[in-house]
């Protein structure tokens, strides 16, 4: 047992030691640049040592009802880690912080424990380990008052996210006597007020995290007042996790007909919500945020699916996304040379900065689902998967929304190729130095990495097969 709570745990505990290493050295007033290779080295060790696991078929359960190695957990925790390396890349071009690398970890550490939860204790402390260094993260080093706006509005919807789940989970406990994932699932779906409302109250506090239409109110103003940095790591790692976690709650658990009926509702309704509000948007950052409301809607959408194909559909979406959004995030820091950022500075970037420009252009064509790129192919799992489980008419209202989006990343392509005019934009002089080959790796690994999701759009659906 000791030796599967070292080795099943072990990017867990790397990432603690990280943390306790990162906190000496603070105090020890080190060279903050050596926070970041720091904090690379760790993730790709845990990363190969997941890899590792996965390919060997290991699985564990180390505390009954609380903490289980399955192979669900091991993609979930992968796909965390690798997004979290990714990000890693980006940001270390401009945090030179113990404090921000710390609380970078603390973030992941907490995702990686809710992958791990069988039981609701652990993973209300993997969610708030994931949720309060956001809040910290957007405020470090800005001294802004909109800075602070936007991060209280963030800290007040998670505790009200919290808080409902809170109520939730204690009105199941009270009927179940448990705290396992798994009797939740079933006691939710087997009818009752009581059993609807906890079902409907976890719902809602997982809808307000992951920034569903109406629960999205926070998303715009937390992602525009941060760091573009902190931004991509909000939308990719912090959603991913989040999206996961009521992954690993529900799995393969149909949904009743309301529920149903109130998700697909939802769903849409957020699709064309974050599209239409995009579409007149002029800041990247609040522009990603709307896109994101967006896809959390394509998102939840997939958990109307009674195939069985939820769990890897939504694997792969999340993965594909993650990465897709960090690659546009770092494209943008090369392209745009100040803390602002508007769209206007892209113009003509294609004839200043070709390269950048244009992975810049197929990421965002990739969050468009246009194919053969790995957003439409993620798309596509999805809405395959939910026309086979009978519902066509949300499905089609879904597949309609998605085209809005089109418009507004087809107008960052347009952007990048418009002729430049006789005034530079500010993206354009951006003068290339050192710390940018950080940000190159980081594209190039997210690159790789979305070359393999196209080729192999069932990769979750092989690993998870895997006995």
């Amino acid at each position: 047992m000791a030796t599967d709570f070292l080795y099943g745990l072990l990017p867990e505990h790397l990432l603690l030691a990280l943390i306790l290493v990162l906190m000496v050295l603070e105090i020890m007033k080190a060279d903050q640049g050596i926070a970041g290779p720091l904090f690379l080295i760790t993730l790709s060790i845990g990363c190969c040592v997941l890899v590792a696991q996965l390919t060997s078929g290991y699985t564990v359960t180390l505390a009954p009802g609380e903490v289980v190695i399955d192979r669900f957990a091991i993609l979930a925790r992968l796909i965390i880690i690798g997004s979290g390396t990714v990000l890693g890349f980006f940001s270390i071009t401009g945090a030179r912080s113990f404090k921000t690398w710390m609380l970078l970890s603390c973030s992941i550490l907490g995702g990686l424990v809710i992958m791990d939860s069988a039981g609701f204790i652990s993973l209300f402390i993997g969610i708030e380990m994931l949720s309060l260094p956001g809040f910290a993260l957007m405020i470090h080093g800005r001294g802004a008052s909109v800075a602070c706006e936007g991060a209280f509005k963030y800290l007040l919807m998670s505790s009200v996210a919290t808080a409902l789940m809170l109520f939730g989970i204690s009105l199941v406990y009270a009927q179940t006597g448990t705290l396992l994932i798994s009797d939740f699932a079933v006691a939710a779906s087997s009818g009752g007020a009581q059993n609807w409302a906890a079902g409907a109250l976890v719902l809602s506090g997982f809808f307000i995290k992951v920034a569903l239409f109406p629960f999205h109110g926070w998303a715009p103003d937390a992602y525009d007042s941060a760091k573009l940095p902190v931004t991509a790591f909000l939308a990719s790692v912090v959603k991913a996790a989040v999206v996961l976690a009521l992954v690993r709650i529900v799995a393969n658990a149909p949904l009743n007909a309301e529920a149903t009926l109130a998700v697909s509702a939802l769903s849409v309704a957020s699709i064309f919500y974050g599209n239409v509000a995009g579409i007149r948007q002029t800041g990247f950052k609040r522009l990603l945020a709307y896109s994101s409301i967006a896809h959390a809607g394509y998102m939840m959408f997939a958990l109307t699916d009674s195939t069985g194909g939820r769990v890897e559909g939504l694997l792969y979406y999340v993965a594909v996304y993650a990465v897709t959004t960090i690659i546009a995030c770092a494209c943008f820091s090369l392209l745009c040379s100040d803390e602002s950022d508007p769209l206007a500075s892209l113009e003509g970037a294609y004839y200043t900065r070709p390269v950048p420009a244009l992975i810049l252009a197929v990421a965002v064509l990739s969050l468009a689902g246009i194919p053969p790129l790995p957003g439409f192919l993620a798309k596509l799992v999805i809405f395959k998967s939910v026309i086979a489980s009978g519902h066509l008419l949300p499905a089609v209202l879904a597949f309609t929304g998605s085209y809005l989006g089109v418009i507004y990343y087809l107008a960052i392509v347009f952007r990048l190729f418009k002729p430049a005019s006789v005034t530079e934009p500010a993206g354009a002089v951006l003068p290339r130095n050192w710390s940018q080959s950080w940000t190159w790796g980081g594209v190039f690994i997210g690159s790789l990495a979305l070359a393999v999701f196209m080729l192999f759009p069932d990769l979750f659906h092989r690993l998870l097969a895997i006995v």
